[in-house]
């Protein structure tokens, strides 16, 4: 490696080193850390490279004990360190998508690195990349509702709960219910889903899973009770099972459908199974068949393409659509008929 490069590298790892002020380490401190990444510099060295930091980089320093005591600025962030324009792109359309899918005191979290991405952006000198902010976007398959509002606190106190494994006094209110109740919950997961953000938990000492809305937390806090674990709990298996895709049943099904050719296009694609199979009839139809689950949520995704997906099995799903799209005639009957 040349001198150059090692230079950086080891001015790089002091940045990561140095704490932020109040705090100070010691020259000596920040020798033997670097050594322990594999740094093999003299203590000289480590000083000469600190005054050289100072004249380019928010760094100072104070005198104790015959010693320097080294402190990056508060207000200093690495993260644009390392950054090139495609990561930083990357970074900015992680942004936009994220922001409607997780809570924003989740996203708050690595709002710096973001923040960061957008400034690499803005400095480039290329007059390419002046207008990236209408270059670069995001956006959802579906209609996206805007995310439930989560109280302040509450993300922070539930996602440490999960990882730190420890139980929750809640004040939680039930959209079945008129006033919030109070529970001692044990959080086995989170789960984001659309605009909704779940904690799996169990409840006082039962072992069944129950859904729980943050946005319906009035107040969480660490409970003194004892961590009840589920030690069988498989979050992936929870939601393969139908933990959240209001399964009707556990046995896949066969769908055979009539597709126009937009939704022929969509699926040739982005297939609904590893299984599936599309091929012309006539005019712009297509004939589908695939092996998929039985749930609603697929059902509901089959609903809001209307006319162009006509579905042939199973047979209680064409009948649901038939029965549904009456329904909506006959609403639309009635209303005729009140206003004539």
């Amino acid at each position: 490696m040349g001198v150059k490069h090692e230079t950086l590298f080891r001015t790089l790892a002091m940045l990561r080193i140095i704490p932020k002020e109040p705090r100070y380490k010691a020259t000596s401190t920040i020798h033997v850390a670097l050594e322990e990444k594999g740094f093999k510099v003299s203590l000289r060295t480590v000083q000469r490279d600190l005054n050289s930091m100072v004249l380019h980089l928010p760094v100072s320093y104070v005198e104790s004990d015959g010693e320097y005591r080294w402190s990056l600025s508060s207000s200093f962030t690495d993260f644009k360190l390392g950054l090139d324009t495609p990561t930083a792109l990357t970074l900015v359309l992680a942004q936009e998508y994220l922001s409607v899918l997780l809570p924003k005191m989740a996203v708050d979290q690595i709002k710096p690195q973001f923040q960061a991405a957008q400034q690499y952006l803005n400095s480039l000198p290329s007059n390419h990349y002046s207008d990236w902010g209408n270059r670069v976007k995001a956006i959802p398959n579906s209609k996206t509702l805007i995310s439930a509002q989560i109280k302040s606190g509450i993300w922070e106190t539930v996602s440490e709960a999960v990882l730190e494994e420890y139980a929750v006094d809640v004040t939680y209110l039930s959209r079945h219910e008129k006033e919030p109740k109070n529970y001692t919950l044990h959080p086995q997961g989170i789960v984001v889903r659309n605009s909704v953000t779940y904690l799996l938990a169990t409840a006082k000492e039962y072992d069944e899973i129950r859904q729980f809305s943050l946005h319906r937390f009035q107040q969480v806090e660490r409970s003194d009770k004892t961590f009840r674990s589920l030690e069988d709990f498989n979050l992936n298996e929870y939601i393969d099972q139908g933990g959240f895709s209001y399964r009707q049943s556990q046995q896949p099904i066969q769908l055979v459908a009539r597709v126009k050719s937009e939704v022929a296009w969509l699926l040739s694609e982005t297939p609904l199974s590893g299984d599936q199979e599309l091929s012309h009839i006539e005019g712009c139809w297509y004939q589908l068949t695939a092996t998929i689950s039985d749930d609603k949520q697929t059902l509901w995704w089959i609903q809001g393409y209307g006319a162009e997906i006509d579905v042939q099995k199973p047979v209680k799903w064409r009948e649901y659509i038939h029965n549904n799209a009456k329904e909506v005639l006959g609403l639309n009957s009635a209303e005729e008929n009140s206003q004539g």
